[in-house]
């Protein structure tokens, strides 16, 4: 286990390259400023772009007048849905939800676009959008799942306000629970979030010397948005060209096509570069939000604490379009059962229409929301039985041939155990100070306690399990690895260059990386999900192989070599024993290229055969485990809390860049903190970080990290996932501590300093 505190520095052990001290690629360009976001890119006959947005939450278009508008000063064109020369939507993405919203058709949130102004400045394309003439018909509107599932609530869609569905269901729940000692009932309700990335989306549009509309813009998968631009426009999507930035952070943001096909629109149209970039409350009135639940959980349990059977009930509000929240349900239903073992299981999740604003990927992707149910609801069981709620965990957790929540055992190693025996030291520490603090006659209205939460969380999806990268001898001698493993701030890039560099045996200096470019890179698939180190990481260290190989052989051949005596040593080949015996990297790429060989090859990473298509599930079973403990402050005469410490524990298989496996828990645990305490996106009220609140450097308490190395059946080098599931336990670790420290069960993200003083006076809803 590598501790925080224990980050590799300048001992020698930490020069290797895997595990050990590794500075980001990207680093000295983000630090003195060289960077250059979208917004920073500057280029001649720049066109600006503009939204016209409905200020509405549901209204129908009864008109639209761009006459005036369309002669403002340096107004270049305006489009509207009739200009639009393909198709008018995202299918494959979002269901119904149009790229600009037509006279007649319905606006289901506030902020759907309705016009594209492009302009010589962005202040002449806001001064014409502001003219442009518009008459609505406003319509009744829902915000909660409960009322849109109302028979009587009014029809966001023709078909209904369900979107999809899906349950997982397993053994004789009805029996199991008539031999319960203990049947919990619970509710738990969270809230809509926003990302809060600190670049706001923007994306250019240039149309490059080879006819190809080319979109630079952040995005989880390039190939993905080259299709859905192409589509838009009535082209073959190989004219389209989609390269990723870089990016000033996603958390799953930046999954949404919509600014990339907008700019793909405009510069189509206009045959010129085009930039859109949002406003802050463009941000916050248009772009996907994290699904709020309403979750109702029903637990049965022997007297001992050993749990018998679960039934979840899951409402997704995924607001007025389907932006990917067709898929939400078997996320939210996986989730919530976690890393346990049940007799019998009924879970049902569903995705609602309502028009909040559309819901999408955020940060573990559907699965926060149900571990937050199922931890604060283990806790109360721990509660209920007097039992401990580490080791009820502990009685309770998966082993690794059983059956799972999900109906059948896992397929990747499970160190649920081992990381909450990493955990207990400090949860017992945690609390011991509790307890002290409490006794004490020195600190009056203030109360400490503690929580802990586990999870367990799908990394990967669905979809191909056979992931394509590309490495490259390069004539001058150095390794190109080409692969679309989108970076947007968390270090994936400097992964994919330790993997190549450890699997070659060559220094980090020696790889370059061509990233996320439709031209230039193979589809590897979505960066999401924590699969790109497991699933893109994997294919890399494939290739890096396949060239190894390549390269030994050629070599052996020049060297007249046993290619068994020849090894990789920085920038040649060389024969063990004989000093005068090498190649360069340099005279070996001449040597392909004079026997008519290419110098670069292909590294697939294949799963299919150990999860054949008839038999495999919808989703290969992947999970990672961990588990959190909190430390918490509560005023009790104003309820506001301070988390004073939180301790981490995460199984990351093997770790591959120790300070960013760490970084990525600390900032997953702030996010987490945000979560528990503060964020609350209310539709139509929350604008910017004014009334969004988000926490601040203050706010952070002291973390404990400990990375849990259990390695993986499947992984690069034994590596699994990280970076989405650290966020699973913090807000249920959070609230527990909270909720045992007052004597109150609270059931609602966020614990508002409001709602924890209403739990504290006996006056909760």
């Amino acid at each position: 286990m590598t501790q925080s505190n224990q980050i590799p520095g300048n001992d020698p052990a930490d020069l290797k390259i895997v595990g050990g001290s590794a500075l980001r690629i990207d680093s000295t360009g983000k630090v003195t400023g060289q960077t250059r976001y979208v917004e920073d890119i500057q280029m001649p006959g720049l066109l600006h772009a503009c939204v016209l947005r409905s200020p509405h939450h549901h209204a129908r278009l009864l008109a639209l007048d761009t006459t005036e508008a369309a002669q403002m000063p340096g107004v270049f064109r305006i489009l509207t849905a009739a200009d639009i020369p393909g198709e008018n939507g995202l299918n494959g993405y979002s269901r119904d939800e149009p790229v600009l919203t037509p006279v007649g058709d319905t606006l289901r949130q506030k902020g759907a676009p309705i016009a594209l102004v492009v302009a010589e400045s962005l202040l002449e394309a806001r001064q014409a959008a502001a003219v442009i003439r518009t008459k609505y018909e406003q319509l009744p509107f829902l915000m909660d799942v409960r009322e849109a599932l109302d028979p009587d609530a009014i029809r966001i869609y023709s078909a209904g306000n369900h979107l999809n569905h899906y349950r997982i269901a397993h053994g004789n729940l009805e029996a199991v629970f008539l031999a319960a000692d203990l049947i919990l009932e619970t509710e738990y309700d969270t809230s809509f979030q926003e990302h809060a990335t600190l670049e706001r989306e923007a994306a250019l549009g240039v149309i490059d010397e080879a006819g190809c509309i080319t979109v630079l813009a952040a995005t989880h998968e390039p190939h993905w948005q080259q299709g859905y631009i192409g589509q838009v426009l009535g082209i073959d999507p190989g004219r389209v060209r989609v390269i990723m930035p870089p990016t000033g952070g996603s958390f799953g943001g930046r999954q949404d096509p919509w600014p990339l096909v907008a700019v793909g629109l405009a510069t189509f149209m206009t045959g010129g570069p085009v930039r859109l970039a949002y406003s802050r409350q463009e941000v916050f009135d248009a772009t996907p939000k994290r699904h709020p639940y309403h979750i109702q959980l029903k637990i049965g349990a022997t007297a001992a604490g050993r749990l018998t059977g679960i039934r979840a009930r899951i409402d997704a509000n995924t607001g007025g379009y389907d932006s990917a929240g067709y898929w939400i349900p078997n996320y939210a239903a996986t989730s919530v059962g976690g890393a346990y073992s049940w007799q019998a299981v009924d879970a049902v999740a569903r995705s609602i229409y309502t028009n909040g604003p559309k819901c999408g990927q955020f940060r573990g992707y559907g699965t926060p929301q149900s571990s937050f149910a199922l931890e604060c609801s283990l806790d109360e069981l721990a509660q209920k039985l007097n039992l401990d709620p580490l080791e009820l965990r502990l009685n309770n957790r998966l082993r690794q041939e059983e059956i799972s929540f999900l109906g059948y055992p896992v397929a990747e190693s499970l160190g649920y155990r081992e990381v909450l025996e990493a955990i207990r030291p400090c949860y017992r520490k945690y609390q011991e100070e509790a307890q002290a603090f409490n006794a004490s006659s020195a600190n009056p209205g203030y109360r400490m306690g503690v929580g802990l939460a586990g999870m367990w969380y799908r990394f990967g999806k669905s979809g191909s399990l056979q992931i394509e990268t590309h490495a490259e001898l390069a004539s001058d001698g150095g390794i190109t690895i080409y692969c679309s493993a989108p970076d947007y701030g968390q270090g994936i890039s400097t992964v994919m260059v330790q993997l190549a560099a450890e699997t070659l045996g060559v220094p980090r200096q020696q790889i370059r990386l061509v990233n996320a470019d439709t031209a230039r890179t193979p589809d590897s698939g979505v960066q999401g999900a924590s699969r790109a180190t497991y699933f893109i990481g994997s294919s890399v260290v494939q290739a890096a192989e396949n060239l190894t190989a390549e390269m030994l052989a050629v070599a052996a051949e020049y060297l007249d070599v046993d290619p068994a005596k020849l090894r990789i040593e920085a920038d040649r080949v060389a024969a063990a024993g004989d000093p005068a015996g090498y190649v360069s990297f340099e005279t070996l790429a001449a040597e392909f290229d004079r026997l008519g060989k290419s110098r670069k090859v292909i590294g697939l990473f294949d799963l299919s055969p150990q999860f054949p298509e008839a038999t495999r599930p919808e989703y290969v079973p992947l999970f990672v485990t961990g588990a959190q403990a909190a430390q918490v402050l509560v005023d009790m005469e104003t309820g506001q809390v301070v988390v004073k410490r939180v301790a981490a524990a995460h199984d990351v298989g093997r770790v591959i860049n120790p300070i960013d496996a760490v970084g990525q828990i600390q900032g997953a645990i702030v996010m987490g903190l945000g979560t528990a305490l503060l964020e609350e996106y209310l539709p139509g009220v929350s604008t910017g970080f004014t009334n969004y609140i988000l926490p601040l450097i203050h706010a952070v308490p002291e973390i404990e990290v400990f990375m849990v190395e259990v390695p993986s059946f499947h992984g690069p080098l034994g590596a699994k996932g990280l970076g989405e599931a650290a966020i699973l336990p913090t807000a249920p670790a959070i609230l527990n501590a909270i909720s045992r420290t007052i004597g109150v069960r609270l059931r609602k993200l966020p614990a508002t300093p409001e709602r924890v003083l209403a739990g504290i006076n006996g006056q909760l809803d």
